[in-house]
């Protein structure tokens, strides 16, 4: 594990590399040319998850989920308030508390979510790699509607890595047969192994449909699914991130292909609805995966390896331009092959013709794995990597000094005057978005398997770019770089079995340069600055849609140093009857107040924790975890803050209320932090993503057992204002 980074931004001046260009990193935000991010947003202090998932809906609010793994069954989903500063659990039973927590079983294995265009949501979750949970919402996560997909009713097929495509074409003149209820919602997933002895490439894709986003009936045509039976055919495409086209309705999926001769092609499938949305794919019917070439479209040829490293992914424009965004594997004597490419098709030509691949990872990432990509205006498109600085195999590098960082490439494609790309090369424009190394040492490539190799799969197998409204890049991403591990299950440091670094879902949102709307985006920078303002009336309970709880509602937070003294200062509403705020949360016993940043590679906080008799204790530390294990080994699931009894040191603090204390007369709670308790910061010291949070809890914060954690008895999040850098 590394011990020390750099936060250097790219050079001011571009360098062009072939049709590249790196722009300048995010320190540079504020110029008025260059693609920047804001200060990054912690998602969820508490809860920790890999592969990411992001999604906006038209109202902009912003919704996150991923799994805890399968070992816990279940998975986080979550819905901000205040527009992707802070967020709230959704949970598909009753609202969370200090003492159930969220209640999202079965689950824990892949999340996927996606939007019509009222806002509401569909949501599925992947449980023990056998059968589909899904659900929606119309209220941002305030109720849950839950339901079963994909075998969970009985002994029926597996299913693995499942994708939402909604076909909601409002405003729109269609040209699709489907004559059917709208929004119309499909569930594609792996089959794993539902033609069982077919030789097609993963098994093939299993298709759903639903009118409600619960209740899923089979979408291929003429292909009846028998509950426990091997069906006869299954569309090519397993795993591959599907795009719908709201003219016509078809849908996309896109894979790699293994050819006779030992080279690879990218192949893409495309489904076509009929009226009842019963979708004919471009390979009906076949079960000869030698036949594959011949029936499906090319986007790429003669490549040197499998194009799925998790996954290949497409997306579409507004102009119905296709993108794809994929990355090359690569054997433990090739690792530089591992990069990623994209390439874009037009509706015109009925997305048959393909653009020549264009290499958009570039120095100073060496590496590439889990791409993504989100398209915009005609032309436009945003791709997602994890690179590292390393030349070297990603599941089974030793060395010491490996980091890697979430790169972004904008790519923007030539379209003629009716907006269909016109064939000729792109411009790329090449960033480093995260402001340090997101994980250190080695990312397993090989799912499950990986703890045959000890491998560190914290991160999971992917994350997301998506955009807002003004066609800003939203980044969601896994930051790992914290190296925390629970004293016990990394015996002599070995990671054998659990592995250090807790995947702390992070979020990264373009502040400037151009957006994917071809325009001008604005944001503030990630500049040090002393303190932020948090929007009043946030903090409720139950978390999304409750009544307000003015004890737990932060309204501004801010730290300050000098003399050796860290000052951390939270305003909150009303801190003068914690009697009364704590009987407003149901299974609450303490009330905590939290202040955490990250300096370095760790993370830091200083708290004050109150019992109800307004007898607060003032503390400080470094923040721990508990950790617990699924499939594929272990990693930290729950991050804690503990109280001086648990490994916290207690600091000098005070409580000021006025007379009548409201929002806009806030208390004033102070916490005076003696420097060497929290790493002994400097006046240069670059303390990140500073974010104040308020919890509801039924137990102190550093005795949470891994009982509890496993039931989800943590502390439940009632607000929060994140997230700035300071010094």
């Amino acid at each position: 594990m590394a011990t020390s980074r750099g936060v250097a931004a790219f050079a001011a001046a571009v360098i062009v590399i072939g049709c590249v260009v790196l722009a300048r990193g995010p320190q540079d935000a504020a110029a008025g040319s260059s693609i920047g991010f804001s200060t990054p947003t912690v998602v969820d202090p508490i809860h920790t998850f890999g592969e990411p998932d992001l999604g906006v809906d038209s109202l902009g609010r912003v919704f996150v989920s991923g799994p805890t793994g399968t070992g816990t069954q279940r998975s986080m989903w979550e819905g901000s308030v205040d527009a992707g500063q802070s967020f709230r659990e959704v949970s598909a039973g009753p609202p969370p508390s200090a003492l159930l927590g969220t209640e999202q079983p079965p689950g824990g294995g892949d999340t996927e979510i996606k939007f019509d265009h009222t806002g509401k949501q569909y949501f599925a979750d992947l449980y023990a790699l056998a059968c589909l949970r899904v659900a929606t919402t119309s209220d941002g996560g305030a109720t849950v509607q839950n339901g079963i997909a994909g075998g969970c009713e009985t002994t029926g097929p597996g299913a693995d890595r499942q994708w939402l495509s909604v076909f909601d074409p409002v405003g729109i003149t269609t040209q699709s047969p489907y004559t059917g209820p709208l929004p119309l919602v499909y569930l594609d997933y792996n089959d794993l192994g539902l033609v069982a002895g077919s030789n097609y490439p993963n098994g093939g894709s299993q298709w759903n449909k639903s009118t409600d986003g619960l209740n899923y009936t089979q979408a291929i045509a003429g292909n009846p699914v028998v509950l426990g039976q091997a069906a006869p055919y299954a569309p090519f495409g397993a795993d591959g991130y599907p795009a719908i086209d709201q003219v016509t309705g078809k849908v996309f999926e896109a894979a790699g292909f293994n050819n006779a001769d030992g080279t690879w092609s990218e192949l893409l499938n495309i489904g076509t609805p009929d009226s009842a949305g019963n979708l004919t794919f471009l390979d009906q019917g076949n079960t000869d995966a030698s036949k594959l070439p011949s029936l499906l479209v090319h986007i790429a040829d003669g490549l040197p390896a499998n194009p799925d490293t998790l996954f290949s992914v497409l997306s579409m424009d507004s102009s119905r331009n296709l993108f794809i965004a994929y990355t090359l594997s690569a054997d433990a004597s090739h690792p530089a092959q591992r990069q990623t490419f994209v390439s874009a098709a037009s509706a015109a030509g009925g997305w048959r013709t393909w653009t020549a691949p264009v290499q958009v990872s570039k120095a100073p990432s060496m590496v590439s794995v889990f791409p993504w990509i989100k398209a915009g205006a005609a032309g436009r498109a945003d791709a997602v990597w994890y690179g590292s600085n390393q030349s070297v195999d990603p599941s089974t590098s030793t060395s010491s000094t490996l980091a890697w960082n979430v790169f972004m490439a904008q790519v923007v494609f030539p379209v003629d005057k009716t907006g269909a790309i016109t064939g000729a090369s792109p411009s790329v424009t090449l960033v480093k978005a995260t402001p340090h190394p997101m994980h250190y040492g080695t990312i397993c490539l090989i799912g499950t398997g990986c703890i045959t190799i000890q491998g560190n799969r914290n991160l999971a197998d992917f994350f997301v770019v998506g955009s807002d409204s003004t066609g800003a890049a939203e980044i969601v991403y896994d930051d790992t770089s914290n190296g925390l591990a629970q004293p016990g299950f990394t015996p002599d440091n070995q990671q054998l079995v659990d592995h250090a670094g807790a995947p702390l879902v992070t979020i990264l949102r373009q502040s400037s340069g151009i957006g994917l709307l071809g325009q001008q985006v604005s944001g503030s920078a990630n500049a040090v600055v002393p303190g932020i303002s948090d929007a009043t009336g946030d903090a409720r309970y139950p978390v999304i849609g409750g009544a307000p709880v003015p004890g737990m509602d932060i309204t501004a937070t801010s730290v300050s140093l000098k003399n050796g003294v860290l000052t951390v200062t939270a305003k909150v509403a009303n801190l003068s009857q914690p009697a009364v705020t704590m009987a407003s949360l149901p299974g609450a016993t303490n009330l905590q107040y939290v202040t955490r940043w990250q300096m370095g590679n760790t993370i830091f906080y200083a708290a004050m924790e109150n019992t109800g008799a307004n007898a607060p204790i003032f503390y400080a530390g470094r923040a721990k975890s508990v950790d617990l294990c699924s499939v594929s080994a272990c990693f930290p699931h729950v991050l804690t803050f503990p109280e001086p009894a648990f490994g916290g040191t207690a600091e000098p603090g005070s409580v000021s209320c006025p007379a009548a204390p409201s929002a806009a007369n806030p208390c004033i709670l102070t916490i005076q932090v003696r420097a060497g308790d929290v790493g002994s910061p400097s006046t240069s010291s670059l303390l990140e993503e500073v974010g104040s949070y308020t919890f509801a809890a039924s137990t102190p914060s550093g005795e949470i057992t891994n009982a509890q954690a496993q039931a989800d008895d943590v502390p439940l999040e009632i607000d929060g204002a994140c997230c700035y850098n300071a010094h």
